[in-house]
């Protein structure tokens, strides 16, 4: 589905790629900026999947959010990523 942007300085954008998406936007918030880069990382590597890179790391924060709304630790968290992610690979 093409979505349409429209720049600051009137310029309009149609495109279905999430990465240029993200490359229009301007981001201010740190997390966001995150998930920017994250995004340009997949393009580069693969050419594709950027949105759902993006969508992928989203609910992974959303999630974090929860847990340190119970009360874990943000290193706990973060060990527990990084378990996760190898058992991946190795799988």
């Amino acid at each position: 589905m093409d979505k349409m942007i429209s720049t600051v300085n009137g310029e309009v954008i149609i495109t279905n790629d999430g990465a240029t998406i993200l490359n229009k936007m301007e981001v201010l918030q740190p997390a966001t900026n995150i998930l920017v880069e994250l995004s340009k990382s997949q393009d580069s590597a693969a050419g594709d999947g950027t949105t759902t890179v993006v969508v992928i790391a989203g609910a992974l924060l959303k999630e974090c959010q929860s847990l340190l709304s119970n009360g874990i630790h943000p290193t706990v968290i973060s060990d527990s990523l990084h378990k996760a992610c190898a058992k991946a690979i190795i799988s």
